[in-house]
């Protein structure tokens, strides 16, 4: 009998994972925690005894259910995530006592789904959660009748191999293997799921033509730069090369971006999170954590410390990652003599971008420039320019000539990315449903991190309080199965 029973709900699973699902519209989720794990490998924070004392004080009257009632309201600084399973990269206090704790979904990443569960469930223990919400359904699949298949040692073993292969999620997997009384709820309208699926089919239709044109574009740019940039430019070139490809690390490139800042007298407290990073970090080379967690420390070194921790408990590394292309910005502007070499520096930018958006691995930065300079994005501003200083430097680059391949296909791009905006207003509408329809003060919003910084607006100004959450991820998603997962 219990065989049968395994065997029973393993096919129940191979039956409900082929309902409907549309991930994320646009995920770099392993580029994100990378730059995310570089930031907190820079600001590790290094608690004094007191602190920690009182850290596990808070931590235990939340566990005796003290402090936080499910009747009552949290406060989103009270919210606490193991390291190990993530990162609170953002948190904002709103007015009407409502709590929305926004995990961004890594996509067919087995660990950074795993590390989702985990997050969910400290969530649920610490913190009384009792509503889970999810994009990517245009309708409810409850998999908790599936808990009595099977013994639980066997169905955590089939749970675990799907979500290696991508075929359920990390609440799926939370609500298959563990007993909570959750209530899920999903975030879609099912026209505009629809939708917005089949705009990215039509991308897949003619997005490896189109990367290969852009590969080839890309090419023949960058061989022009060498003719065309100053000693200044090829160097902020190459360390943006060396940077994207991680070629070197996040911090050696905003070293690199902080210093020339400097030399130009750019204006760096127009970028505050990126100058407290950076001051942080030469704080931290110049203080003597031992001596201070001993009690033996100067005062210069204590004042040093305490200047450190303020510089680190107020850095959002969200708005950290905004500052950054704006940086850039200001650096190539101050060190761009010429306008051959502002034209190029915005082809060169703008197919970088357009690479991403055909992989469907934008970052909301990206699409945002996308969206504030789409002239840029005319592939016959490219040639038109390309070609002429190809003539006039007597330089031998072939430029590919299936130019429609993106002139034609451009508006379903942009209607991809147009329809991702509107399911951002439907999920917070359905938020509002589901917090109202349930009467809870706290749930959790799982969507892919480019929905971020809509959500959180949109959240901001109904009055709710938010913390934004990112699953650690240190291995690389497997972009096989991504697309795989995509397609389906």
């Amino acid at each position: 009998m219990p065989c049968r029973n395994i065997l029973k709900g393993t096919l129940f699973l191979a039956f409900i994972v082929n309902a409907l699902y549309l991930p994320s519209t646009s995920e770099a989720a392993t580029i994100w925690d990378k730059r995310k794990q570089a930031v907190e490998d820079i600001i590790e924070p290094q608690e004094t005894k007191e602190e920690i004392e009182a850290e596990a004080d808070i931590a235990k009257k939340v566990i005796q259910g003290l402090e936080f009632e499910e009747t009552g309201t949290i406060d989103p600084s009270d919210i606490f995530i193991p390291d190990q399973y993530g990162t609170i990269i953002e948190r904002y206090k709103g007015t009407n006592g409502k709590l929305i704790v926004h995990i961004q979904d890594a996509h067919a990443n087995y660990e950074g789904q795993r590390n989702l569960a985990s997050i969910l469930e400290v969530l649920i223990t610490d913190y009384n959660l009792k509503l889970i919400l999810r994009e990517g359904r245009s309708q409810n699949v409850n998999l908790s009748h599936l808990r009595d298949y099977g013994f639980p040692e066997a169905r955590e073993r089939v749970a675990d191999e799907y979500l290696k292969k991508a075929r359920i999620t990390g609440e799926e997997y939370l609500e298959l293997t563990t007993d909570y009384p959750i209530t899920y709820g999903d975030l879609e309208e099912k026209t505009l799921y629809e939708a917005h699926k089949e705009a990215l089919w039509e991308i897949d239709k003619f997005k490896d033509l189109a990367a290969e044109y852009i590969g080839k574009m890309i090419a023949v740019a960058n061989g022009l730069k060498p003719d065309i940039y100053n000693e200044e430019l090829v160097e902020f070139n190459e360390k943006k090369t060396d940077y994207d490809s991680e070629n070197i690390d996040l911090l050696s490139y905003y070293e690199y971006l902080y210093n020339k800042a400097e030399e130009k007298d750019i204006p760096l407290y127009t970028f505050p999170n990126f100058q407290s990073l950076m001051k942080a970090n030469n704080i931290e080379k110049q203080i003597d954590l031992v001596k201070i967690r001993s009690g033996e420390a100067s005062s210069e070194d204590t004042a040093l410390y305490a200047e450190y921790l303020d510089l680190t408990r107020d850095l959002n590394i969200n708005a950290l990652f905004k500052e950054e292309p704006l940086l850039e910005d200001f650096v190539v502007d101050v060190l761009t003599e010429n306008s051959d070499q502002k034209k190029l520096l915005r082809i060169s930018k703008a197919l970088s971008i357009m690479k991403n958006l055909l992989r469907v691995k934008v970052v909301p930065e990206e699409y945002k420039y996308f969206a504030d300079n789409k002239k840029d994005f005319a592939p016959g501003l490219w040639t038109g320019f390309i070609q002429e200083k190809l003539e006039s430097l007597n330089l031998d680059l072939d430029i590919p000539v299936n130019i429609s391949i993106i002139s034609d296909n451009l508006p379903k791009v942009e209607k991809f990315y147009e329809i991702a905006f509107e399911r951002d207003s439907i999920f917070l509408k359905k938020t509002e449903e589901h917090v109202n329809n349930k009467g809870v003060n706290i749930a959790a919003l799982v969507a892919g991190g480019f929905h971020t910084p809509t959500l959180t607006k949109l959240l901001e100004d109904k009055g709710y309080s938010y913390v934004v959450v990112s699953p650690k991820v240190t291995t690389e998603t497997d972009e096989e199965l991504y697309r795989k997962v995509l397609s389906e």
